[in-house]
């Protein structure tokens, strides 16, 4: 991959682990060797205190795949912590990264944005009814429909929340499909290598309901054949936002461990 392919171009020189004041050049090495011999949705928590250094070895293991021929994804999730809905956030980011990195893939990447609009389209949030497209900074369209709703009889509204549910369930199986579709089209037809890296920073730092649904949405949309994500958090902070959403008396840690496969530590660096 070339430095024209990468969104992040100036990492692929700037943030190497051959400059690496930590040292940390055979750790990054490991981590890759590790990460990219796994596959089928495959997620790594890479687990560090503030000050540990996580988003300079992200960006320099950035570097090292996208170098090795790997589809590497870099999201901030601090960054969209403004937004109301990671989906949206995390669609976005792999849709362009990927049509950044792979010209001339836009049907496979259209087939993917339309399950994904459907995802976004179709959400009910509770009882209320209320739509993804209200929290998708449409807040008069969001309100008719939560008043049409409500305004139904109660027969409908179950109708309705059936409805959708259902296309929920067959949009997350189809976006899935997707992916494994196009990973194997990254890697027959523009040369690359197995699997798609997807990296995500500064979960630790947003809103505890946002983290909470950025890892929901992660497990249940993206988990997908051929996709590797790695989530860099301090992961004391994230049992802290956890416990602050479910209550003091939470098991957050058995919580956490829905989320993520295995674990992999960043020490606090001797300086």
């Amino acid at each position: 991959m070339t430095s024209e392919d990468s969104k992040f171009e100036s990492w692929l020189k700037n943030f190497t682990f051959e400059n690496c004041k930590l040292n940390r050049g055979d750790y990054g090495e490991f981590i890759a060797d590790y990460i990219t011999g796994e596959r089928d949705g495959f997620v790594l928590n890479l687990n560090g205190a503030w000050g540990t250094g996580k988003t300079e070895f992200l960006r320099r293991l950035y570097t090292l795949l996208t170098l090795r021929g790997h589809p590497t994804i870099y999201i901030d999730a601090w960054e969209s912590d403004f937004s109301q809905n990671p989906l949206s956030v995390v669609s976005s980011e792999l849709v362009s990264q990927l049509s950044e990195q792979n010209q001339n893939i836009g049907d496979e990447l259209n087939k993917l944005g339309e399950y994904l609009g459907r995802a976004l389209k179709g959400t009910i949030i509770g009882l209320s009814g209320l739509f993804t497209k209200y929290f998708l900074d449409d807040s008069a369209a969001g309100r008719e429909a939560v008043k049409a709703i409500l305004d139904s009889s109660g027969q409908s509204f179950l109708d309705k929340v059936k409805n959708e549910h259902q296309e929920q369930i067959s949009a997350i199986k189809a976006i899935r499909r997707e992916l494994g579709l196009i990973a194997e089209v990254i890697q027959t037809n523009f040369g690359k290598k197995l699997p798609v890296i997807v990296l995500v920073d500064e979960l630790d730092r947003c809103r505890p309901s946002y983290a909470i649904e950025m890892l929901e949405v992660i497990k249940h949309f993206f988990a997908t054949k051929n996709f590797v994500f790695v989530i860099a958090s301090d992961t004391a902070q994230l049992k802290t936002s956890i416990t602050a959403i479910y209550g003091s008396g939470f098991d957050s840690a058995t919580y956490l461990r829905r989320f993520f496969n295995r674990e992999a530590k960043l020490e606090k660096p001797d300086i």
